[in-house]
């Protein structure tokens, strides 16, 4: 059986799945991610987080069995998002990775716009030009 690496393309049977969980929706992202729900004990190491699993608020990567607020207990309950990718596209991920943790974050600067965005989980203030595209696309 082949399997296509979701990042090149290439047809093979030597795949690696990449597993990725930071408590926030990867899908904004617009990859092709595969969310999954692994029911198990994990380490504890977000210690008052939580997310959600259906209708349910569930706290991540806790020790002891959640109890549910109809009383029943939750097996552990922890959100991965995955990629199927090859070797190659994996080692890439890698350096990646590496990469962004060896470069010093550069301090966020103001811009005096006063209008703050989303970006990727996090809020940062909008500069001039990115207000008046707005503006643009609002009208």
């Amino acid at each position: 059986m082949s399997d296509r690496c979701q990042r090149c393309g290439e047809d093979g049977q030597d795949r690696r799945t990449l597993w990725m969980a930071c408590l926030y929706d990867m899908a904004e992202l617009g990859l092709p991610f595969e969310e999954i729900a692994v029911r198990g004990a994990c380490k504890d190491v977000t210690k008052g987080r939580t997310g959600r699993f259906g209708n349910e608020e569930v706290s991540a990567f806790l020790k002891e069995p959640l109890e549910m607020q109809n009383g029943d207990k939750a097996q552990i309950l922890n959100l991965f998002f995955t990629l199927l990718v090859c070797k190659d596209c994996r080692a890439d991920w890698m350096s990646a990775i590496a990469n962004w943790f060896g470069q010093v974050p550069k301090p966020r600067e103001g811009t005096g716009t006063g209008v703050f965005i989303r970006d990727n989980g996090t809020n940062r203030e909008a500069t001039e030009e990115e207000v008046e595209r707005m503006r643009r696309e609002r009208s």
